[in-house]
């Protein structure tokens, strides 16, 4: 059996926490996983229930929630605090006997990278972000691949588009693993045959490269189609608090009664089994689109911006709609042929919940995922 510590800056219950308590939760008995964390928080306590050992070595909130872009005459202070964290990070990591050690976000890679080379135990970055402009600034981009190059032992990424952002050497050991999902498969589909109204659903935490508010701009065209209702699932977590407010006060004053911020939703399948239509809008390149596969797996054609990840997820005319992303226009136009083609929406479900079978199930991701950890320890 092998041991591995799962490092992560965060507890709240976003896409990358999601995906590692997906993993961690199927991840079978060949692996011990031991998972550090910097706060208390959802993923803390969901993996608890499931009997994951999890420990809590606080990390300074200031720190925690440092903006990816801040590069000011603060940053070497911070840096420098991520670094002392990752020599705290250590000894437990020497105590407990670990095999490996495998961050799940940008912050942890850093403070993790410390932390495994001071423990002498080799290091796995998992990248969910892309690692390039306009998502990262162009210094942190090519900060963050130089990196890259140097300190992991191994790169784990979510999609072939978040890999190639990091523009690795072909001697990096690397592996591209989806987000899988992890329930049953084509729940709700009965459920919404019987509904009249015809809602579009839009999950993802409040942030303006995720697009909200150019569905506030398409809704203005169905204002006079009392059938068409939007769902924008999720609240702001990471300071985005100030792009929450633009959009209340644009849905204020446009009168968009057809458009209801749902803030943070436990049940997101129970929500995805009454809706009609799932919409994925960043206008920067996803990298990869955990909520599409949701969609899918809940019997929902899609309609998601044709950039990074989505690309590998939605086969277009077949499972849903590739659009251009940014343009309100041409997301409503794409919203008007859903409404208008049933049969071909139908369609699309059906050949969407085949997809996530052949392709995107937690039991290949694990698998995936294991013999990657045999393979890298065995050449290291």
């Amino acid at each position: 059996m092998l041991k591995v510590a799962y490092i992560d800056h965060t507890a709240k219950w976003s896409g990358g926490e999601v995906a590692l308590f997906n993993i961690l939760t199927n991840i079978g008995k060949e692996i011990q996983p031991l998972v550090i964390l910097a706060e208390e928080g959802a993923l803390a306590e969901r993996l608890r229930e499931r009997g994951i050992d999890v420990r809590i070595i606080p990390l300074d909130e200031s720190i925690r929630s440092r903006g990816r872009n801040t590069v000011n005459l603060g940053a070497p202070a911070a840096a420098l605090k991520l670094l002392s964290y990752g020599g705290k990070l250590a000894p437990l990591l020497k105590e407990e006997k670990v095999d490996c050690v495998h961050t799940n976000s940008l912050k942890s890679a850093l403070y993790g990278a410390i932390a495994a080379k001071k423990a002498g135990v080799p290091l796995i970055w998992h990248i969910r972000d892309h690692i390039g402009t306009p998502y990262l600034k162009p210094v942190v981009a090519k900060a963050i691949r130089v990196l890259s190059r140097l300190l992991p032992n191994g790169v784990i990424a979510n999609s072939h588009s978040t890999l190639n952002a990091l523009e690795l050497p072909r001697t990096k050991k690397t592996l591209v693993v989806y987000s899988a999902f992890a329930k049953a498969i084509g729940e709700g589909a009965l459920k919404r045959s019987q509904q009249q109204d015809f809602n579009v659903l839009l999950v993802g935490r409040l942030a303006h490269w995720k697009g909200q508010h150019i569905v506030l701009e398409a809704a203005k065209a169905f204002k006079q189609d009392p059938r068409v209702k939007f769902w924008l699932a999720g609240d702001a977590l990471f300071g985005e608090e100030e792009y929450k407010q633009e959009l209340l006060q644009k849905i204020e004053q446009d009168d968009l009664t057809n458009v209801s911020l749902l803030g943070h939703v436990d049940d997101i399948q129970g929500l995805m089994s009454n809706a009609d239509l799932l919409i994925h809008t960043s206008i920067t390149p996803e990298p990869f689109g955990q909520v599409i596969v949701e969609g899918m797996a809940a019997g929902l054609p899609v309609i998601a911006s044709n950039e990074g990840g989505p690309v590998e997820i939605v086969v277009p005319g077949q499972t849903g709609l590739l659009i251009q992303p940014g343009d309100p226009a041409v997301l409503a136009d794409a919203i008007t042929w859903m409404l208008n083609h049933p049969a071909e929406r139908r369609q699309m479900a059906e050949n969407g919940m085949k997809r996530v079978k052949e392709h995107f199930v937690i039991e290949n991701t694990v698998k995936d995922i294991v013999d990657y950890y045999k393979g890298l320890l065995a050449a290291t």
